[in-house]
């Protein structure tokens, strides 16, 4: 089914004969544009040793004829998305194994979704195919903890096993797919059930093997090494003769980057756990493992501790890596994060008072006496969003509120208890109120309700009135509990008639892979820069069906800048994926590619610095504007930084004049400008490697004292690719000099130089304060910066590549169509000192920073081995995993 156009839906809805109320002509459009504006595309693969063969089988696909119609007609999924998932799933069971090849064979692949986008939909649907297409056994790894693994377990029970799976049960409750099966009503067997895990003894009682399967057979447990051996021996004990087990085996991975090494302080512990799944799979004639996760930096490419050992590990998906496109109603990353996203502005709050009550870094004994006024915010804002649900007919649907502000089970419960103090007397204030109109607001809880619901849903379809009249119904059914090792679960099966109606506290326990349905608030406070942390505590990704207006996530600033920098950094490796598959390129290069990307190698070297001082590291540079985003803040680094470049300057003599250039638009970035032309790679490397950055900026900054990682990519290619440069020293509008030297900067503050007001000096894990002139962006650039010195067809080139989107984004698309670098020298002066630039300590002088525009690269980039610095390792410490209870899930 196409999709159609917004305009479309709402001339139809406009030039409505019946006269309908506001409300239900709101309602008519959600639901229209559910079913016919929601569009996804198929994604993207890079892949190897690929022998088509699902297309050669006649297949009934019972299993997935009954799920594709209960998607359809239970109205769970757009028909046209249904559609595209159905492209999807034949595409990944083709890249696996046939299951009706005989011999010895395995498969081993990745499917790379985003965050809370659907990615059990997705594989729910690749079993069911599985399953008809002849896979005998399908293990289906459900993360680290209980309450996953049961949910887990009730979505497999709704779309493949088609009953509520339980042992020793009578009449077992049917599910609703049940109705779309076509014949014979057709269960698959199972060996784990809804409140039980694997056990042996079990399986034994209820006769549960793996000999001469008529119907295929699910297990879903959880990513524990004691579970996981245990199914182990048990597998084995099922091998007839010792022979292999000649069923063919599927093996999923849900959330692959679990239990890797960046999640425990011990990384034997998790290597454990992924020895167990490598021998699991070795039991097996044949045998297919995906794993599915939300990032590209999963264990299967940041483990092993070369490149080598990399290609080497079973578990890396050599055969094929699969990216997934998220339908259009998809709230992700990018509309949350991005600084175009459209959510941005609308659910984005930034949290500043919690410094002094809750700060991020604090103990577990830590003193809660109250909880700061936007968590206070927030909870009314829960309040009111289950207010306007009501109201929109959705009253007895789930809505979660979501708060996770510490790691530690003590400070949780402190939270929750406060939470609960709190709650409680809004809802007091609510019941007593709520009935006296107009005169409500007296009572200061409610003045403070109003307040909150004019600054945050005063643009809804209701009044505040409207909302008195559904507040005792919205908070009456809430509830505050705490979800964590000790304890606490979200049973929203249980409360499925009603709906479950909850504030939740806790950390990652919380947040791993774990759906909190009808997410509407979340209340963020952590201090941490990984990307696979940041990205699981993301649970309000996902899909807000008539309510994604009332959604807000109240955040720390920091957390925003991480987020910004992952999403930016993922979105990008989607697309060299993307263009890896034209090339028709392999994994294997793309796992290389993830390794040497800037968050690969922050990754990689926060894991491991907590055991070794020496790394090898190689990062790659090409189609990439790199930024000296992060200064020192100190007045003599500076003026030594300002020193080596005129000095640079000076040398390089008189720039190219607008005369000498025909191409119209380079003699007018000539004429503004400052421009030489085919400078030796040499020089530019002499001032890269006396130049100081901050030991924020991690690819930069020196990393042993001596070397940096673009230093050794610029010189690695000396001799060829960056030979020759070109340098601009970019100017504002006006009279630019005819050249740079010391007495023209004396006179800096007459020069068409830019201004920088906006920047803000931050403080540092190594105790340094780092400068960043442009505030809370990582860029020292203006936004056009990047398109200097490229003619009228180059520049054209990177417009159409930057329209694509999924191609070349931002500044990349810029850098794609150079044939030589280009050095940019920044030159700018703050005049009128913005907030967080208090202390500020450049004085009297302009500021000077550098970036480079690099273009492609045919070269491998070399990993070298560096003997890592405290500062540089101090930094590093930011992107290596939290600890969280994690470590007691994999100690359980």
């Amino acid at each position: 089914m196409a999709s159609i156009p917004r305009n479309a839906i709402d001339e139809i809805l406009g030039s409505d004969p019946f006269g309908l109320p506001e409300a239900d002509i709101e309602d008519i459009r959600r639901r229209l544009e559910f079913s016919f504006s929601v569009r996804q595309d198929a994604g993207h693969a890079v892949r190897s040793d690929y022998k088509p063969w699902l297309g050669d089988r006649a297949i009934d696909f019972r299993y997935w004829k009954r799920l594709r119609q209960y998607f359809i007609d239970d109205d769970i999924l757009p028909a046209n998305v249904v559609s595209r998932l159905h492209q999807v799933t034949d595409e990944v069971l083709d890249y696996c194994g046939d299951p009706e090849d005989a011999g010895t064979w395995k498969r081993r692949g990745m499917v790379m979704g985003h965050v809370q986008s659907g990615k059990t939909t997705n594989y729910a649907s690749l079993i069911c195919k599985a399953a008809d297409a002849g896979y005998k056994i399908v293990i289906l790894l459900a993360g680290l903890t209980n309450s996953l693994r049961t949910q887990t377990q009730e979505r497999i029970d709704e779309t493949f096993i088609g009953k509520k799976s339980l042992f020793g049960q009578r009449n077992p409750e049917k599910m609703p797919i049940m109705m779309y099966s076509d014949g014979e009503l057709k269960y698959p067997a199972y060996g784990t059930t809804r409140d039980s895990d694997f056990q042996k003894a079990m399986a034994s009682q209820f006769g549960v093997s793996l000999d001469n399967l008529r119907d295929p057979i699910i297990f879903v447990t959880k990513k524990n090494k004691a579970i996981l051996e245990n199914m182990l021996e048990w597998i084995e004990q099922q091998r007839q003769g010792g022979q292999l087990i000649d069923e063919p085996l599927l093996l999923i991975d849900d959330e692959a980057d679990n239990a890797s090494v960046n999640t425990h302080a011990d990384p034997t512990r998790s290597t454990a756990i992924n020895e167990v799944i490598r021998r699991i799979l070795q039991q097996f004639s044949r045998s297919s493992y995906v794993g599915y996760t939300a990032t590209p930096f999963a264990n299967i490419f940041i483990d092993p501790d070369s490149e080598d050992e990399m290609r080497g590990d079973d578990l890396f998906p050599r055969h094929f890596i699969k990216a997934l496109d998220p339908p259009g109603n998809y709230v992700g990353a990018t509309s949350v994060f991005s600084p175009e996203g459209r959510l941005r502005q609308q659910m984005v709050r930034i949290a500043e008072d919690y410094p002094d009550i809750l700060p991020l870094k604090h103990k577990k004994d830590h003193v809660l006496e109250e909880l700061p006024p936007s968590l206070l915010e927030a909870i009314r804002a829960f309040v009111l969003v289950r207010a306007i649900r009501v109201l929109r007919g959705d009253g007895n649907a789930h809505c979660t509120m979501m708060i996770n502000v510490s790691r530690f089970n003590d400070v949780q419960e402190k939270v929750e208890g406060l939470v609960f103090k709190y709650q409680t007397r809004l809802d007091n204030a609510i019941q007593t109120n709520a009935g006296l109109g107009d005169d409500a607001t007296a009572d200061p809880d409610m003045a403070a309700l109003a307040q909150t619901f004019d600054a945050e849903y005063g643009d809804t379809e209701f009044s505040f009135a409207d909302i008195l009249e559904a507040l005792p119904e919205a908070s009456r059914s809430i509830r505050v509990t705490t979800v964590n090792m000790r304890g606490g679960k979200l049973d929203y099966e249980a409360r499925k008639k009603d709906g479950l109606h909850v504030i939740a506290i806790g950390g990652l326990a919380l947040s791993r892979g774990l759906t909190l349905e009808g997410l509407s608030i979340s209340y963020l406070l952590r201090n941490s820069a990984a990307s696979d942390t940041l990205m699981q505590m993301a649970r309000w990704f996902g899909y807000r069906r008539n309510y994604e207006d009332l959604c807000r996530l109240y955040i720390c600033e920091s957390s925003v800048r991480h987020y910004e920098y992952i999403e930016e950094t993922i979105e990008e490796l989607r697309g060299e994926l993307k263009r890896m598959e034209m090339r028709e390129e392999t994994p294997e290069q793309f796992g290389l590619k993830v390794r040497r990307s800037e968050t690969g190698i922050l990754i990689t070297a926060a894991n491991k610095m907590r055991h070794s001082t020496r790394l090898q590291l190689a990062e790659t540079f090409a189609n990439k504007h790199v930024e000296g985003f992060a200064l020192l803040n100190d007045d003599g680094v500076n003026q030594r930084n300002l020193e080596a470049t005129t000095a640079f300057i000076q040398d390089l003599g008189v720039p190219v004049s607008a005369d000498a250039v025909s191409d119209e638009q380079l003699a007018e970035d000539v004429s503004k400008h400052l421009v030489w032309k085919d400078v030796n790679g040499r020089k530019i490397l002499d001032l890269l490697s006396s130049f100081e950055f901050h030991a924020n900026q991690p690819s930069l900054a020196r990393i042993d004292g001596t070397h940096s990682l673009f230093g050794d990519y610029v010189e690695d290619r000396l001799g060829d690719e960056l030979a020759t440069w070109d340098v601009i020293v970019p100017f504002n509008l006006g009279d630019r000099p005819l050249t740079i030297d010391a007495d023209t900067l004396a006179r800096y503050e007459d020069l068409p130089i830019r201004k920088r007001n906006s920047g803000r000096v931050i403080s540092s894990s190594d105790g340094i304060p780092a400068y960043k002139p442009t505030g809370n962006r990582n860029r020292v650039a203006d936004p056009d910066d990047a398109a200097i010195l490229l003619t009228t067809q180059q520049r054209d080139t990177a417009e159409a590549r930057k329209a694509d989107g999924s191609n070349f984004r931002g500044d990349r698309a810029y850098c794609s169509v150079r044939t030589k670098p280009v050095l940019m020298i920044h030159l700018f002066k703050v005049t009128d000192p913005g907030k967080g630039m208090e202390d500020l300590a450049i004085e009297n002088n302009p500021i000077v920073s550098l970036s480079f525009l690099m273009p492609d690269s045919e070269k491998q980039t070399i990993p070298r081995t560096y003997e890592v610095n405290a500062v540089y390792r101090k930094q590093l410490e930011l992107f290596g995993a939290e600890q969280d209870d994690d470590e007691e899930m994999l100690d359980a």
